[in-house]
């Protein structure tokens, strides 16, 4: 995917307000039927019409030697590393990209736990306004494909202050029933300030509990935003049990969230995504990230795109590797999201997520030691 016009909103990790300098930067189910359109790697398509709650074969790290742990047990275990791999919904009515996506999956399957799938979606941001992004397919659309071809559990981000409670009411029982979503994160608006027709995170949270769905519920963190730590203890009590944080690129506010979540039983996901060069760094920006100067400057002097990459994926195992050295006695179970940000940024993050996927399940072992050691 090209770099993403001003003005719109990729990832849904957009709940800016209050936000402060980081410190590097100055019922039972019933039975349905749906008959399925697929495409095969050969171009070929066909139709099948299958149970709208036909078991999924979990594939991935959590299933290896034959073993189905879901993906909400993994994250309830704070003795088992998770990894998510954020990806972006195809083009619309693009059978080609959703076959290539699938492909990825596919061979993403023995190294992560699920697809992160975020929702693309039109925000009125400050910056120059360019030219549309083309229409993409839902994630919940996106979810169910992966779940059939490949067998990858997912998790489908949504929106959740742009349509009425009703209406997301109907959403919750939809994604549900026909497209087998189990994992949702609940993301809010852009600015408190900003009047919008639907329910908050908190309310969102309280819909989906009343379905009596069984659904796992998670949210986003942004560690550089003033009072995070209450706001994630609130979404805590309205039923969100994991979040994913915004790209990071210093440790030092990831480390002081950890230390006021102390105690609490939900699981961090650590998000890292390769920056190339400068119109990376201005997207993230876009995004809300804040982006050290001496990071920006890095980049730019790094002599091209593979070695700013290169930089970035090191730069992230440090910043991994300071938050495992400064947790608090009780901390959060910390899981890890990498994050493909742009359709030019692929192979890097590919690299990224094997040169961190190496480093990161070794911590968790590490920390799980240290804690049996302790009583904790």
């Amino acid at each position: 995917m090209e770099r993403l016009p001003s003005g719109l909103e990729c990832r849904g990790k957009h709940e800016m307000d209050d936000r402060k300098r980081s410190k590097g930067s100055g019922q039972p189910r019933k039975v349905r039927f749906r008959t399925m359109i697929y495409l095969s790697a050969h171009g070929r398509t066909g139709a099948e019409t299958i149970p709208a709650h036909s078991p999924v074969i979990r594939k991935g790290r959590g299933a290896r030697s034959g073993e189905k742990m879901e993906l909400k047990a993994r994250i309830q275990d704070p003795a088992r590393p998770v990894i998510f791999y954020e990806l972006i919904p195809p083009k619309a009515g693009a059978s080609a990209e959703l076959e290539t996506q699938l492909q990825l999956v596919r061979d993403l399957s023995e190294t992560v736990d699920a697809i992160n799938i975020p929702e693309i979606i039109e925000e009125s941001r400050q910056g120059e306004r360019r030219a549309r992004l083309p229409k993409r397919i839902e994630p919940r659309v996106f979810a169910r494909a992966i779940q059939e071809a490949v067998g990858m559990e997912t998790v489908v981000n949504r929106v959740t202050v742009r349509e009425t409670a009703e209406r997301q009411r109907d959403w919750f029982q939809e994604t549900y029933e026909r497209y087998g979503v189990r994992n949702v994160i609940l993301v809010g608006g852009e600015a408190a300030a900003i009047e919008y027709p639907g329910p908050s995170v908190l309310e969102a949270g309280d819909l989906a509990s009343a379905t009596g769905l069984d659904f796992f519920l998670g949210g986003i963190a942004i560690p550089s935003r003033s009072r995070e730590a209450a706001r994630i203890r609130s979404k805590y009590e309205h039923g969100l049990r994991f979040f994913t944080t915004q790209v990071l690129v210093d440790p030092n506010d990831t480390v002081d969230l950890l230390q006021t979540l102390n105690g609490l039983d939900v699981r961090i996901f650590l998000s890292f995504a390769p920056i190339t060069n400068l119109r990376d760094v201005e997207f993230l920006e876009w995004l809300g990230v804040d982006v050290p100067r001496n990071v920006a400057w890095g980049v730019e002097q790094a002599g091209g795109p593979a070695q700013a990459a290169e930089k970035m994926t090191a730069m992230a195992s440090r910043v991994l590797t300071d938050i495992f050295d400064n947790l608090p006695s009780h901390p959060p179970a910390l899981g890890m999201n990498v994050e493909q940000i742009t359709r030019r940024t692929h192979a890097a993050a590919r690299r990224m997520l094997t040169e961190l996927s190496g480093v990161y399940p070794r911590y968790v072992r590490m920390r799980e030691v240290v804690s049996r050691g302790s009583g904790t």
